[in-house]
């Protein structure tokens, strides 16, 4: 098992340090098929709100690597590690000993800005995800200077296919402070100009990110935290989380948001449940399927990209995921109903954002009889 983790680490490493930077142009063909399909998982509900505790061996995972993985994520970067199987939490770590701590999840708010969509959608908010983002933003008229500029829709955001300047990953050094140094990020992104069309090249952008939370406050009435406190968190039984403000006090709609383990994980699992919760339906089926159905190349190595969640294989099974920098996942394998959460402080170099990989892998292996 030692050999094994080193070797990966290195591979990783290796991998990382020359695909890491690469974006990849829109192409019609899909290598992925959605990974949420209609009834390929059961729903679990949660008596009273709160995680039932299990053992690897209960779930029919491997106990011993299961043990052997927490172990090898103890002397990493990792500050917490949790896995739910069945809708049992059967292995959890925490660094400091404290499952109630709130940690930063960084851009797998990415992935809860897309679940806001979906229900804002559903709600009436929006009609859908076709309409050019121009009619938001009328104060910013003057800035939608060109054709190009006017078709940017809210998939071409929600997929990071806008063609909008955002160097976060190159130029930037996988930082956004030029948007946050700002006094209107909103006016900041929509400046910035047109590198390709839309449509047609994948890059990470969370200026794109931060334009969908500005939107659902125009539509809304309401912050992101305060819509998602009604309509996602709250029927959640997720009640303690930190989200940082914005200027125009929508949030931030692609990084900040903090929250503790066990409450991400019921996003995971809502995600798993395609939408529903206790019995009670939360976001659409159908926006389920699409968020974490393939919309672009995404990078080479993390996987391709849909509607802000990140889609790849592990050990042979399809898996969703939201990312975040630092080294923090949120991993769905919906044909294993299996949920991995992974906290950590990989900030030596951008590039260990990709360490906690080797762990996810690993536990998806563990499940036996897959």
């Amino acid at each position: 098992m030692t050999e094994i983790f080193r070797y990966a680490k290195l591979a990783m490493l290796a991998g990382a340090a020359s695909l890491i930077l690469t974006t990849s142009a829109c192409s019609p063909e899909k290598s992925l098929a959605p990974a949420l399909s209609p009834g390929n998982s059961k729903v679990i509900n949660l008596p009273n709100g709160e995680w039932p505790i299990g053992t690897p061996e209960q779930v029919e995972m491997d106990p011993k690597e299961v043990e052997a993985v927490m172990q090898y994520a103890k002397e990493s970067p990792v500050l917490s590690m949790l896995v739910v199987k069945d809708g049992t939490i059967v292995s959890e770590y925490y660094k400091d000993g404290m499952s109630d701590t709130k940690l930063a999840i960084n851009s797998i708010t990415k992935s809860v800005t897309s679940l806001l969509i979906g229900i804002a959608i559903d709600k009436g908010y929006l009609k859908g995800i076709n309409e050019p983002i121009e009619p938001f933003f009328p104060e910013y008229k003057e800035l939608f200077d060109s054709p190009d500029k006017r078709s940017i829709t809210l998939e071409h955001l929600l997929s990071m296919t806008s063609g909008l300047h955002f160097p976060e990953w190159t130029d930037w050094n996988y930082m956004i402070q030029p948007m946050t140094e700002t006094k209107d990020w909103n006016q900041f992104v929509l400046s910035q100009p047109m590198d390709s069309r839309p449509g047609e090249i994948w890059n990470y952008n969370t200026g794109g990110s931060q334009l969908m939370a500005a939107i659902l406050r125009k539509t809304t009435g309401q912050s992101e935290l305060d819509f998602a406190k009604e309509h996602l968190l709250g029927p959640l039984g997720i009640d303690s989380m930190k989200w940082p403000r914005s200027p125009d006090d929508s949030n931030s709609g692609g990084f900040g948001l903090k929250m503790k383990p066990r409450d991400l994980a019921k996003i995971g699992q809502l995600v798993l449940n395609r939408g529903v919760w206790d019995g009670k339906r939360i976001v659409s089926e159908a926006w389920i399927r699409e968020s974490t159905s393939w919309h672009s190349e995404g990078n080479v190595f993390f996987g391709e990209y849909g509607h802000h969640w990140w889609m790849n294989q592990y050990g042979g099974h399809e898996a969703v995921f939201g990312m975040g920098y630092a080294g923090q996942y949120l991993t769905i394998v919906p044909d294993l109903d299996l949920v991995i959460v992974v906290n950590s402080a990989a900030t030596g170099n951008p590039r260990d954002t990709t360490l906690p990989i080797q762990f996810i892998e690993s536990l998806v292996k563990a499940v036996k009889n897959k």
